[in-house]
């Protein structure tokens, strides 16, 4: 067991701690604090805001320290023991840390998200864990232990797990789960989605749109991510399909299409119902040589809208 560390080792060992991690004595009532002062509280961050560095399991049942040990699990980093009703924390620190709000890179997300549920059903842990406060394992008031110093790397945990059926999905996620939740839920819709918006300077409107819609789903949690992080991944999502799904590529993928399956037909008078269709309607039209007026007649709109939609390159 490591015990008697001094501020400056305690700072040392969290070296990953977040500037001003959240904190407490009591919990309930949690605020943010400087490292030095943090580091003192029952409670601690461990995490930065976005960034997985450790694993934390809660244990709501007497003797859950040794959990990990009852069912064949790797030893964990450290575990804090609750000396009162014997209920536990277990961490594991990762060699690799990882970002949770990149859609970018939602595949290492994933596939944390498919071990720590995993994890939480071998432990037979608590799901309802927020997972923002651990057990501050250098505090005096619980029994920590620290059992190695290795660093996992996500195969290295998988390999102790059967990771068919994880991570689950729908409102009862938890943990990381909820992030691939989110990605996977918005990400589908955000696809067709922006079509609807492509108009001019629509960045603010489209961005408004994603968080709506992070957050409505967000809020079905039993447990709702953090409003940060919900706003991360809204960004995240909103800037991603902005700079991939764009009029531009929207009409090079329609002209290799059409290039497949023969000429696209002048419009003829049918109605245009959404914005994108119009967007793609009057730039076919324009790269055919007709006039805003012979556009603006046959699709039986305005000739300032046929000037708006044109002005539109990407």
């Amino acid at each position: 067991m490591i015990a008697d560390y001094s501020t400056a080792q305690q700072l040392d060992l969290f070296d990953s701690l977040p500037h001003k991690p959240y904190c407490t004595d009591e919990l309930g009532v949690t605020y943010t604090r400087p490292k030095r002062t943090a580091i003192k509280k029952k409670y601690l961050q461990v995490n930065q805001p976005k960034l997985v560095t450790y694993l934390v399991f809660d244990i709501d049942h007497k003797g859950g320290v040794f959990s990990w040990y009852d069912n064949n699990l790797p030893a964990p980093f450290w575990t804090s023991n609750n000396p009162v009703n014997g209920h536990a924390h277990i961490a594991y620190r990762l060699k690799i840390p990882f970002c949770t709000s990149d859609i970018a890179h939602v595949e290492p997300i994933r596939y944390a998200a498919a071990i720590e549920s995993a994890m939480i059903e071998r432990l037979k842990a608590d799901r309802g864990f927020a997972g923002l406060l651990t057990k501050n394992p250098l505090h005096p008031y619980w029994k920590n232990k620290f059992w190695t110093d290795h660093e996992y790397t996500l195969d290295e945990l998988a390999d102790y797990l059967d990771l068919k059926g994880h991570p689950l999905r729908g409102v009862e996620v938890s943990g990381l789960g909820r992030n691939c939740e989110l990605f996977e839920s918005v990400r589908l819709w955000a696809y067709k989605a922006i079509r609807q918006y492509w108009a001019p300077n629509y960045k603010r409107e489209w961005n408004s749109a994603v968080y709506e819609r992070v957050e409505s789903i967000n809020t079905q949690f039993s447990v709702p991510l953090p409003v940060s992080e919900v706003k991360s991944i809204a960004k995240s999502i909103a800037n991603w399909t902005f700079r991939e799904f764009t009029p531009a590529k929207f009409r090079q993928s329609q002209a290799l299409k059409g290039a497949k399956g023969g000429k696209i037909s002048k419009g003829g008078g049918r109605p245009v119902k959404t914005n994108w269709e119009l967007w793609e309607t009057v730039h076919s039209l324009k790269s055919k040589g007709y006039s805003h007026a012979a556009i603006a007649e046959d699709l039986k709109i305005s000739a300032s809208t046929v000037s708006k939609y044109s002005r539109i390159s990407k």
